[in-house]
């Protein structure tokens, strides 16, 4: 019932443009297993399959219960929401940062946030594809699209609108064109794998790097959502809720982590 909570979670939040699912995991502190359950599944089938599945229905069911209210609420009250989000997603940095056990001794580790961060931002000069014919170029998007569902920071519905994908996919799958999604799927597939792999080891063997890289993916995150400066009304209520939504995250991150 936690697996499939956390699922729930992470399904909704992946519903607001610019919130990344991998951010949400990371704020629940399972992350790193979900990473270890992907590349290790042929190690232990069992286990790491049943995780990923209680992980995986409790996506759906949220994704399925939440969509109309989370985007109701973001659509009613954008401004204070994004500095909900925003403070959330502040809020699972500390984690990180003790991850990559940053100290006296190796403070220049906070540089390597600087090219996860650029990395986060470079998204937006993607070539689009748009409905594209050709079935390698597809697979390539596909494998992109992968890197946006496991790398925290990226948003996979922002992935494809700057590609020019966004909808040309929802077309697809409503009107149920396999071919096409077929090819896709195969891309997301190949990129989940190679990605978790690299991701699993890179944590392994350069943990300082790779998560101060991670937190550059999740700090250029909250540049991409945030909505500026609140106008009116807002001053009172935005600042409370960045620092409540910072201050509770954290606090919850840390100690998952």
């Amino acid at each position: 019932m936690k697996n499939m909570l956390y699922g729930m979670i992470i399904g909704s939040s992946m519903l607001v443009p610019g919130v990344s699912g991998g951010t949400t995991a990371i704020i629940l502190g399972i992350y790193d297993r979900l990473i270890a359950a992907v590349s290790g599944l042929l190690h232990d089938v069992k286990k790491n399959l049943c995780f990923l599945m209680q992980v995986g229905l409790g996506g759906l069911i949220g994704a399925a219960l939440f969509a109309k209210a989370v985007l109701w609420l973001t659509e009613q009250w954008y401004v204070p929401m994004m500095y909900v989000f925003s403070g959330a997603i502040l809020g699972s940095i500390p984690l990180m940062v003790k991850k990559a056990r940053i100290g006296k001794g190796n403070w220049y580790g906070i540089l390597f946030a600087l090219p996860g961060m650029a990395a986060a931002l470079a998204v937006k000069f993607l070539p689009q594809t748009g409905n594209t014919g050709a079935g390698w170029l597809l697979l390539v998007c596909g494998i992109i699209v992968a890197a946006a569902l496991i790398l925290p920071g990226i948003s996979t519905s922002h992935i494809l609108l700057v590609m020019g994908m966004y909808e040309t996919v929802l077309t697809a799958v409503t009107t149920m064109q396999w071919l096409y999604l077929g090819i896709l799927g195969a891309g997301v597939l190949i990129g989940v794998i190679l990605c978790t792999k690299l991701l699993e080891k890179a944590m392994q063997c350069f943990p300082m790097q790779t998560f101060m890289m991670i937190t550059g993916f999740v700090m250029a995150s909250v540049y991409d959502i945030f909505p500026g400066l609140p106008t009116g009304a807002e001053w009172l209520v935005c600042p409370i809720l960045l620092t409540a939504a910072f201050v509770l995250v954290s606090m919850v991150s840390l100690r998952q982590g």
